[in-house]
This record gives C-alpha cells, sequence and structure tokens, in this order.
C-alpha cells in the first residue's frame, strides 16, 4: 500500500488555553512548542511537497509573538507563498492588528463560538472570569471585515441545546454566512427533543427564506444531508451498503493514511490532531525528527476498515447503507473503539437527515424554483 507523503498538518502550539470550554477535548497543561521545533515541522512538511499548517492548540494565538509571528514570516522567506497557512482559534485574542498581519500573510481562520451570551458564557467561559462573549462582540466585527467568509463553529450541549436556534440567528444577524454545529458526543445526553425541536425551527426558517427568495446563514452539515438523500437511495437501487469512500478511513479525514496529519508540541506526529492530548500509542505514527512510520500508518487505517462502524440501532436506521462511522477520534476516546459510534452522534445524524427529508419535500412540492437551483447542484 502506497502512502503520499505528510504535507499537512496540524501544529500542536500549546496546550495552554484563555477559555475553560466544559467540552474542550485538551488536557491543558502549561505546554508549549518551541520556535525551532515549528520551523523543524515546517522544514518537514516543505521537504514533502506542497506544504500547509493549521495552527492549533489549545489556543494558539497565546503563542502569537513566539512561534506564529516568526515562523510566518520564516515560510515566506523560505518557501514563498505557495506554503498555505491558517489558524483555528477562539478569536479572543485576535485585534485588527492582528487580524491585518494575518491577512496579509494569507493565514485563514477557523473560528470557535457557540452563541449568544447565555450559551457562549456557559460553554466557553474566560479562565480570568471575564465575559468571553463581551470579549468578542468588540472583535466580531473585525473579524467579518477581515475573514468575511469565516465560518460560525459552535458546539451543543444539552444545558444550551433549548438555545440552538436563537444561537444560529446570533450568527446570521452578526453577518456570518455559514455555521456548523455538533453536539457534545462527551456528555450523557438523556433527552434529545430539544435539539431536534430547535433543529425544526432551523428549518422553517430555510423554508421561509427561500420562499421568500433569500438565502439563509448556510448550515454546512444539513447541505450535505441533501446530497445523502440521492446517495442513500442509490445505494437502496443497487442493494449496496457503506461502500461510498466516506465510510473507509482514508475517505474520512485519513487517520494518517493521507496526506493530513498532527505534529505535537516535541514534534511526534500523530493520525489526528484531537488526540495530541490523548496519545497512548494509539494514534502515533512517527516524529518529524525520526521520520514517520509508514507501517503505523497502514496498521491504524486497516484497523478501522475491517470491521464496519456500529452504532445505537443500525438495523432500523435510515442511513444504515451510507454510514460514514462519524469521527474515529470520538468513537475512540469514549469508547476506547474505533468502531463504536456515540449515541448522540446516530441521533443527530438522523435528525439533520430527516430534516433535510422534510425540507425536500415541502420546497419540492411547492416547486420552490430557488431551493430547485440549489438541488440542481446537488444532482450533478
Amino acid at each position: 500500500m502506497e502512502l503520499p507523503k505528510i504535507t499537512s498538518a496540524f501544529l500542536n502550539l500549546t496546550n495552554s488555553c484563555n477559555l475553560t470550554c466544559r467540552y474542550c477535548f485538551v488536557e491543558q497543561k502549561p505546554e508549549f512548542m518551541t520556535l525551532q521545533t515549528a520551523k523543524d515541522a515546517a522544514d518537514f512538511l516543505a521537504g514533502n511537497g506542497q506544504a500547509s499548517i493549521n495552527f492549533f492548540g489549545g489556543e494558539p494565538m497565546l503563542m502569537w509573538d513566539e512561534i506564529i509571528v516568526p515562523l510566518t514570516l520564516y515560510v515566506h522567506e523560505k518557501y514563498g507563498d505557495g506554503f498555505q497557512l491558517s489558524m483555528t482559534s477562539n478569536g479572543t485574542l485576535l485585534d485588527r492588528e492582528r487580524a491585518e498581519f494575518m491577512r496579509g500573510n494569507g493565514i485563514g481562520l477557523l473560528f470557535s463560538m457557540d452563541g449568544g451570551r447565555a450559551t457562549q458564557e456557559h460553554n466557553r467561559p474566560m479562565r480570568s472570569g471575564a465575559s468571553s462573549f463581551d470579549a468578542l462582540e468588540e472583535k466580531i466585527p473585525v473579524i467579518l471585515e477581515y475573514f468575511p467568509g469565516v465560518m460560525f463553529r459552535s458546539t451543543v450541549t444539552e444545558d444550551t441545546a433549548q438555545s440552538l436556534y436563537h444561537d444560529i440567528l446570533y450568527a446570521e444577524e452578526k453577518g456570518f454566512k455559514e455555521f456548523f454545529t455538533m453536539p457534545n458526543c462527551f456528555e450523557p445526553w438523556t433527552d434529545t427533543s430539544t435539539l431536534r425541536e430547535q433543529l425544526r425551527r432551523y428549518s422553517e426558517h430555510y423554508i421561509d427564506f427561500m420562499r421568500r427568495e433569500r438565502d439563509p446563514i448556510y448550515f454546512s452539515q444539513l447541505e450535505k444531508y441533501f446530497r445523502k438523500i440521492l446517495l442513500r437511495n442509490t445505494a437502496i437501487q443497487r442493494e449496496e451498503r457503506r461502500v461510498s469512500a466516506s465510510c473507509a478511513a482514508c475517505g474520512k479525514c485519513g487517520l494518517g493514511a493521507g496526506k493530513y496529519a498532527g505534529i505535537n508540541i516535541n514534534g511526534d506526529i500523530v493520525a489526528c490532531q484531537e488526540l495530541f492530548s490523548h496519545c497512548d500509542g494509539f494514534s502515533a505514527i512517527g516524529s518529524i525528527y525520526t521520520g514517520v512510520r509508514d507501517d503505523l500508518r497502514v496498521k491504524l487505517a486497516s484497523e478501522y476498515d475491517s470491521a464496519p462502524a456500529v452504532g445505537d440501532d443500525c438495523a432500523s436506521c435510515p442511513l444504515d447503507r451510507i454510514c460514514d462511522g462519524g469521527c474515529v477520534a470520538n468513537n475512540y476516546l469514549l469508547n476506547g473503539d474505533v468502531h463504536k459510534v456515540p449515541g448522540i452522534y446516530c441521533e443527530w445524524s438522523r435528525m439533520l437527515f430527516g430534516e433535510a427529508v422534510y425540507i425536500m419535500e415541502t420546497l419540492g412540492g411547492e416547486e420552490n424554483e430557488r431551493f430547485k437551483a440549489r438541488w440542481a447542484g446537488y444532482v450533478r
């Protein structure tokens, strides 16, 4: 099995953060990457081909002066503008000067915020005790000015599920064009009816906008399920089960067998950035100093592909034929098994599928021209 060289990586600059999010998967410690290790990581990736780095953490902006600025200047001087850079950040340490530097140096932004005041302050409190919502209110106009296409990335907890629709509207009213949200898989959900009701409210919002010939804020996951309706119908017609590329390891994040990986504080390479703090050997695939272990990459991908993912009720699930098995890192962290999918992920997937069908049947039945044009893009 010939594997591609690793050219793209999440660079774990620190395990420290200025927020204390309730669902954070990072084991927060005062650990920091050195600039030399960061340069070595960049050289390693560039030596393998067209390279890219996402500054990751913790909160990577804690290392703005120590790594982000000097490494950006280093890679552009040594490798030119073809070396792509981006950052995953909570945004609280961003200001106009930093945004100007990022845009001027082609650094993209992946922005995490959970919603309005009540949700944000409950889920994502500042370590200092200050309000993370207040900190971001004054920064959002700057974020949207410099990164107008940035996605609003949020997490839903059971405690804040009743505000999901309000939180989506908050993002839309602020000027965000796209959002992504996921329920927290690491808490025991006792009731998902509120989550379902909130999702239906967004569907009605979507339908209302389409009827008025307007586009609502783009919900990337729901849009994906319009395509899954077609994939499921095709799988039923062909009597296939889980044969699409997204059902295999390399069709997902790659599990280290693709060109993507994570590089930890000490230069170790892991298959997934969500496992930086929990790398007990399961996801280790080498080091920037000693090289990549292709045998470990093959082993990891083969282990996932050796058996189908299993959820809470596969036999009656409408998505069983096209199930993608969820996030492998979440499966492993929660259950110690890459094939065991968290129940809330299964439930959320069924909700999204149900809402996609509801919207399709409603607007399709009305022969809504705006929706027909969008649907045509999925048929191609």
